[in-house]
Order: structure tokens, then sequence, then C-alpha cells
């Protein structure tokens, strides 16, 4: 009988210890779901880029903390963040919005790439290397000479950050504007020209001397008569080369669509 009285009684005791530990778990977890911390929360930017400024990173910082009320145990609030930071337009992915202390937060994100200007309604208006527009705009004459601008984009700005500037040209004029991103004489373009594009289908750049140099069509989509965009990218180094400017002796336009090469 002794045997079996001891085998009752482990049995007892795992059975309760059981119970308590199945009541007991629950009550913990609620009261930590219910508590948080009254210190500020602390957001942190893994691989922040230069150009973002404190005072746009304030509200990506609020953005997150709007979110994370809860208990540090709270991981909706995470997946919330997380979200509503990728609705900002700054970020071409956020990979983890994660607790990296009771009171702070660390965001791992790619960041995305301010790249150039559309002017429209009389602003200049931020987009990334994609073209997606970004929350930043600038009045006329003020954005960091480092940025591209194209103007008579016929398609009107997206009403969402993040989202690519609709219409056509716009794509033929980034696909332009990243080719001669890296060039010597990229910082003689003054602007990409889209005014006349729905009549011929040609981009045009304006120097910053006033010449205008007809470029044709986006690089890559050429007609059947023209010069591919390599043979243009080498005319453009040549007249940089031997005259010290990609518009020399350029009083109208510059025609690069043939072998011929016309100056007005």
């Amino acid at each position: 009988m002794r045997p079996a009285l001891v085998a009752g009684a482990w049995a007892a005791t795992l059975i309760g210890a059981a119970l308590a530990l199945g009541m007991g778990v629950p009550v913990l977890r609620a009261e930590a779901l219910a508590s948080r911390s009254d210190a500020p929360l602390r957001v942190r930017f893994e691989n922040r880029p230069a150009w973002m400024n404190d005072g746009e990173l304030g509200p990506l910082a609020d953005t997150v903390g709007e979110h994370m009320r809860g208990s540090p145990m709270d991981r909706t609030g995470l997946s919330a963040a997380k979200d509503a930071l990728m609705n900002t337009g700054w970020f071409e992915e956020v990979t983890q919005v994660r607790r990296s202390g009771d009171d702070e937060v660390t965001v791992e994100a790619t960041w995305a790439i301010p790249f150039a200007v559309v002017r429209e309604g009389g602003y200049d208006h931020l987009v990334d290397t994609q073209g997606r527009l970004l929350p930043r705009c600038y009045r006329p004459g003020t954005a960091p000479r480092g940025f591209i601008r194209i103007e008579g984009v016929t398609q009107a700005r997206p009403i969402t950050y993040g989202t690519p500037w609709p219409g056509e040209d716009m794509g033929s004029a980034m696909a332009l504007a990243r080719l001669i991103d890296e060039r010597p004489w990229r910082s003689q373009v003054a602007w990409i020209e889209l005014g006349e594009t729905a009549k011929d289908g040609c981009l045009r750049m304006k120097t910053s001397r006033g010449c205008t140099v007809k470029w044709g069509r986006a690089p890559g989509r050429e007609g059947a008569a023209e010069v591919p965009a390599r043979q243009k990218l080498e005319y453009l180094g040549w007249l940089n080369d031997h005259y010290g400017r990609i518009d020399a002796g350029c009083e109208d336009q510059l025609d690069l669509l043939s072998d011929y090469a016309t100056v007005r």
C-alpha cells in the first residue's frame, strides 16, 4: 500500500502544480500587459542617413511612440508601428521594429534615397530614385543643388507618400536622370523638360546657360532612326572634354537624335 500512497501523493502534487501554473500564468501575463513604464520612450533608427534631419526624424519617432503605449510584452504595437512607418514614405522597407529595452525601441529599415525634385503647383516635390513621392518639398530655387529638377509633367503628384509619380513621361524623365547622374558634366544640366514630350515623344534637357539639349526618347526606347543613349553620352562627353561644357557653341538647341548632332 505504501508505494501506491506515495505515487498518489506525487500525482496529486503534480496536478495541483499544473492547476496553479495554469491559473497563475494568465494572471501574470495580464498584469504584465497592463503594466507600462512612465519613462519616455526612446526610438533608435539604425543606419540613419546624414540627410535626415532631427526636425523630420522627430515625427517618425512619434509615429512609433503612438503605437507603443502598452506593455513591453505586447507585440501588437510593434507590428502597427512597422506598418505606420512604411506609410510615411521615407522607407523602401522596414525590416523590423523591436524592443531593445523597456523604454527603447530600435527600427531596422532601408531608407528611401532622395534623388530629384518635380516642379508642380509652385513647389519642387522631392522623389526618390524610383520616382516615388517623399514627404518633403521646396519653394522654387531652394532645393539642394544635387537634386536634378523635372518640369512639365502631365500627371498630378500622388496623394500618398511612397507612391510612384504617375505618367509615362515621368518614368522616361527618371530613366534619363538616373543615366546622367554620375556623369562629370551632370551639374551643367539645370532641369529635364517634358513640356513638348507629349507632341513628339522626345525628352529635353535645359543647361545652366539656357541651351536646350534635345535628347530624344527614353534611354533604351529609341526610335529606329535614333542613335542609342550610349552614343549620345559619348558626344556630350566629347563636347565637355574639348570645350569645357556640353552646350559649347549652343545658342538655342543641340539635337542629339541622329548621327550628325546639330547645333542652332
